[in-house]
This record gives structure tokens, C-alpha cells and sequence, in this order.
């Protein structure tokens, strides 16, 4: 689908909504889905995504918006779902071919900004103090609290960032050894590195202080900055998995960073502040921190040619690769490690 037949989707569906007609819908971001922001003549603002087609099932999408609600209602920083006159959080529309396709509405947050970016996290060039990892480590801390008391909302459907969904035989975002560039002693290392998470993650175990309803996607583009508290966005891919794995993705893309220690040490103290964990709970850091990064190659690898997966495959694969030289160092060797 392209945007202007996106636009005419979306148009459609915000008929149910009762929106003005003609409101000004401005595409923000294409990547999953088609994400546009929706500004009424009073000046009020909504998020609209229309997903891709096949991306997700109309019963996971219901989920992560039943658990949206769950979270807001629990005093929890998230968006709110705006429902259709109807009361539906999910309508599904019919686009010009016969495809059918989802939507949903999220009030918009005015006036906030990223936290972070990828980019420039990666490249060391964001200014950010340990403080702001502390804020985000008690926010992760207190969204593990509301999960755990949540639990598995009626109909509950998403996928599991688990042993399987991380390093099993078919990866949730795709297998990282499917990129080409990757030479054969690389792939070797991913390969041996792969099969020692298998067996960690399978030792550590799913008991629930540990493991259960996660964001799992929790980068600083995705907590949101608005007068001084931050807000998680993006549940897109929120599923079951382990705790740890959001903490380590809050931090992949600073592990290049100058500050990377400070900014380790300042979020498991705030989320330790929050959520009195044993160190038990992080002895695990290692192997989620390179979970985290090898489901990055994964998912460059089966979309080539998109500016972000070309970002990874320059910059992300050498982080990756040395992760997995220090996680399995009699695995490695250093033709592997240096590429």
C-alpha cells in the first residue's frame, strides 16, 4: 500500500470516530505500520495507526490495546485509546484492492519528545545525565509491578520474547544469521553464541518475578518526555518474556555510548529503588543485552534496503559481534570478533 491509498484507508475508518470531516492527517513514521497524527479544527491532536496488512491478528491487537486501558487505568504513564463512536478500540476497513486492514486511535501527546535517539545514542553524541536513567529504571520498575498484577487480560494473544522467540530456530524478528554480509567465522561466533543463549535463557526459568508481561521494545524513541515525566509508548510489540530484556533494551544502543556504565548503574538503581529485586534478577544482563542486539540483525536481514536495517547492518553488526566474542570468548576468535 502506498501513502496516498493509506490516507484514503484511514479516511474512511475515521468516519466511525465521528472526527471532523477533512481534518488534517499528517503521516508521522512508516515502518510496521503507517502512523499519522490527526489535528481537528479545535486543535486537538490524535495518534492513528494503520497497521500492516498480516503484521498482527485482530486478537493481538485488542490485546495490546485491552492492556493499554489496564495500565492508564492503574495511574500507569501510557497513551489513552480513543474507542469509535461504537465503543470499538479496533476497526477493521476495507482498502482499494479488497484488503482488509486494521485501525486504532490514541490521543496525542502535546508537547513531548523522545528521550533519545537511536542514532545519536549510538554515535555517543546524545547529552544525557544519569538521571534521566534513573526516572526511566523506576518507570520500568513500576510498569513490571502493574504487569505482574494485571497478569493475562481476558483473550490475552501476543507473541513470547522467550527462548524460542529470542534464539530458537525461527526468531520473533528474524534469524541475524541471514545477513549476507556476515562472514563464515562470523557467523560461526553468532551461531555458537546463539546456541549458549538457548541454554542460558532455558536455565534461568519463567517464574514470575522474573518473567511475564513486557514492553519489549522499550528504546528511548519510545519513551516519550512531556512536562518533565516520561511516558512509554509503542506497545506494538509488547508480549510475555523476561524483565531484564526491557532494561537491556533501554540501553543496546548506548553500549557504544562513553557513558554506558554511568547510565547502567543509574537505571537499575532507580529500578531497584522502585522494585527491590535480588542481584540474581541481573545476572542475566550479558545474555539479554546480546539477545536484544542479535534480534536487531534478525530484523535488518528480511528488510533490506530500508534506511534503518541499512543502519544496522553498518553500525549495529560490529557492536553485536563483539558481544558475542565476550559472551562466548573460548567460542570466539579474533578474525570473528573484528570482522
Amino acid at each position: 500500500m502506498d501513502t496516498g491509498t493509506a490516507i484514503r484507508t484511514v479516511r474512511i475508518a475515521l468516519r466511525r470516530y465521528g472526527f471532523v470531516e477533512g481534518a488534517a492527517l499528517e503521516l508521522v513514521k512508516y515502518r510496521e505500520n503507517y502512523i499519522f497524527r490527526l489535528t481537528e479544527p479545535t486543535g486537538a491532536s490524535y495518534a492513528v495507526r494503520l497497521h500492516r496488512a498480516g503484521y498482527r491478528t485482530d486478537a493481538e491487537i485488542r490485546t495490546e490495546l485491552a492492556y493499554l486501558k489496564a495500565l492508564a487505568e492503574r495511574g500507569m504513564s501510557v497513551p489513552e485509546v480513543v474507542p469509535a463512536v461504537n465503543g470499538e478500540l479496533v476497526c477493521l476497513v476495507d482498502a482499494e484492492g479488497g484488503e482488509t486492514y486494521y485501525l486504532d486511535v490514541q490521543k496525542w501527546l502535546e508537547a513531548s519528545f523522545p528521550l533519545g535517539d537511536v542514532a545519536e545514542a549510538f554515535a555517543g553524541t546524545r547529552a544525557l545525565e544519569p538521571e534521566a536513567f534513573r526516572q526511566l529504571g523506576v518507570l520500568t520498575a513500576e510498569l513490571h509491578h502493574h504487569t505482574m498484577t494485571i497478569g493475562r487480560t481476558p483473550g490475552f494473544e501476543r507473541s513470547a520474547w522467550d527462548v524460542e522467540g529470542l534464539a530458537g530456530a525461527a526468531p520473533l524478528w528474524g534469524t541475524p544469521l541471514a545477513l549476507e554480509e556476515l562472514s563464515r567465522e562470523q557467523a560461526a561466533l553468532l551461531a555458537r553464541a546463539l546456541a549458549k543463549l538457548r541454554a542460558e535463557l532455558g536455565a534461568i526459568g519463567t517464574a514470575p518475578e522474573s518473567y511475564g508481561v513486557i514492553h519489549a521494545d522499550l528504546t528511548l524513541e519510545n519513551v516519550l518526555v512531556q512536562d518533565g515525566r516520561l511516558i512509554i509508548i509503542d506497545f506494538d510489540d509488547f508480549g510475555e518474556g523476561w524483565h531484564l530484556f526491557d532494561l537491556t533494551t533501554a540501553l543496546f544502543f548506548l553500549v557504544p555510548h562513553p557513558r554506558y556504565e554511568d547510565y547502567r548503574r543509574a537505571l537499575l538503581e532507580g529500578y531497584r529503588s522502585a522494585r527491590p529485586v535480588p542481584d540474581s534478577f541481573f545476572e542475566a544482563w550479558d545474555a539479554l543485552l546480546l539477545a536484544r542486539g542479535t534480534t536487531y540483525l534478525g530484523w535488518a536481514a528480511d528488510r533490506r534496503g530500508d534506511e534503518t536495517a541499512e543502519f544496522i547492518v553498518e553500525r549495529v553488526v560490529p557492536v553485536v559481534l563483539g558481544l558475542a566474542a565476550r559472551y562466548a570468548p573460548m567460542l570466539s576468535s579474533p578474525a570473528a570478533a573484528s570482522g
